[in-house]
């Protein structure tokens, strides 16, 4: 019989990576952030929030292309990084405009990417990037939709679950929308404002609705500031405080109610943090054993 994992066992599985991952920024003098729940749980929790199995990572658009560069060269010669596989966004295996650093050796597996047997089902750390955005509201709208447009895609190629009959009609157009034509035109205009400074940053590749993908710049501050996460320091944005408060509003160091929490998504529906989850694919590599 498999064994169950608590949650505080797979934080700190989770928290064994993002340690990996700051050295790695350390010595390479990449800059990274915290970001959304992770932020949040720093500030409120000093830790993880305690019913979320995810850590989220912010990098700006040079720290991040920086980043990939680096720990693709330099992970397969040192050994401290050598149990990591980097799976690179806008990938045949993973479609998704972010990035993950993927745990060798463990399974994690979601109900929404079950049906894509092609990524790396690990104990993973997400990495997404901050884009530049225009201050006018039209222009960051289409910046938005043309992000939105790429995550539905990617979604749709991950054959991703949905029981909404809208939903997985959305799905299915965006496979004619975004094409190998058009693709490169949506990447194009996502990307339109770097090396510009712009006096807002956006997210558009997770959940949030276009009001809550930009803030400002300002935000980040001149430096990453350390803050208490479990039993390390990790980097948030200089004045995290006035983030926290754009995206979660001005009750965001309240606990939320227990219907909240239990409304609150749950990325490792099925957990291994000692077998590699190839070991739980079918020969037919189309279905699950545990299943």
């Amino acid at each position: 019989m498999k064994k169950e994992y608590t949650m505080k066992e797979i934080q700190d599985c989770i928290l064994s990576i993002v340690k990996d991952i700051d050295v790695f920024c350390r010595e390479n003098d990449i800059e990274y952030y915290l970001m959304g729940g992770s932020a949040l749980g720093a500030m409120r929790h000093k830790g993880f929030i305690p019913w979320d199995d995810d850590l989220d990572i912010f990098m700006t658009v040079p720290n991040y292309r920086k980043f990939l560069k680096l720990f693709e060269e330099k992970a397969g010669q040192d050994e401290r990084f050598k149990k990591y596989f980097l799976q690179k966004e806008n990938t045949k295996e993973w479609p998704l405009f972010l990035s993950r650093v993927c745990l060798n050796g463990t399974t994690m597996v979601s109900d929404e990417f079950k049906n894509n047997f092609r990524q790396h089902h690990t104990v993973f750390v997400d990495i997404m990037c901050l884009y530049s955005s225009p201050d006018s509201g039209v222009q960051r709208w289409f910046q938005y939709v043309a992000a939105l447009m790429l995550r539905i895609n990617a979604l749709a190629l991950c054959n991703f679950p949905n029981k909404s009959r809208f939903k997985r009609i959305a799905l299915s157009l965006s496979k004619i929308v975004v094409n190998p034509l058009t693709k490169p035109l949506f990447i194009k205009h996502v990307n339109r404002f770097e090396g510009k400074e712009t006096k807002l940053v956006g997210h558009f590749f997770g959940r949030a609705r276009f009001r809550r993908t930009s803030f400002e710049r300002k935000y980040l501050g001149n430096s990453p500031r350390y803050v208490t996460f479990e039993d390390t320091m990790l980097p948030v944005f200089e004045n995290v405080e006035d983030y926290l408060l754009a995206r979660f509003g001005d009750k965001w160091m309240e606990m939320p109610s227990q219907e909240v929490k239990d409304q609150y998504p749950i990325h490792g529906n099925f957990v291994d943090l000692e077998k590699d989850y190839t070991e739980y694919i079918g020969e037919d590599k189309k279905s699950w054993i545990y299943e």
